[in-house]
């Protein structure tokens, strides 16, 4: 599987965008927890609490772009998508594996 940082852009305001989102997502969730989907989301980091109202930005796991499309459904009809391809980082790894060479070297 690929990971995929969304952009998704609001097209029918954040309101409207996270009323029709609240009432998908327990059942959204549990299809992607059981397999049921192409795509899973990871993460959605949500600015919309802190004044942001036009965006979200998730962390998606697919094969490919058109499955995330697939995935969000009736989403899309609130939502444009625009995705990138990602390689994730865990700055915890590098940080022990520093440590490690530094002993090595030590």
């Amino acid at each position: 599987m690929n990971k995929y940082i969304a952009v998704h852009t609001y097209k029918k305001g954040g309101e409207a965008t996270w009323k029709k989102l609240g009432e998908m997502a327990p059942g959204l969730a549990l299809s992607m927890e059981q397999g049921r989907t192409p795509a899973r989301c990871q993460t959605t980091w949500n600015p919309f609490t802190h004044g942001r109202s036009d965006m979200a930005f998730c962390l998606w796991e697919a094969d490919n772009p058109a499955d995330i499309i697939t995935t969000l459904g009736e989403l899309n009809e609130y939502i444009t998508t625009d995705l990138l391809r990602v390689d994730e980082i865990a700055w915890s790894d590098v940080a022990r594996s520093a440590k490690a060479n530094a002993k090595v070297a030590a």
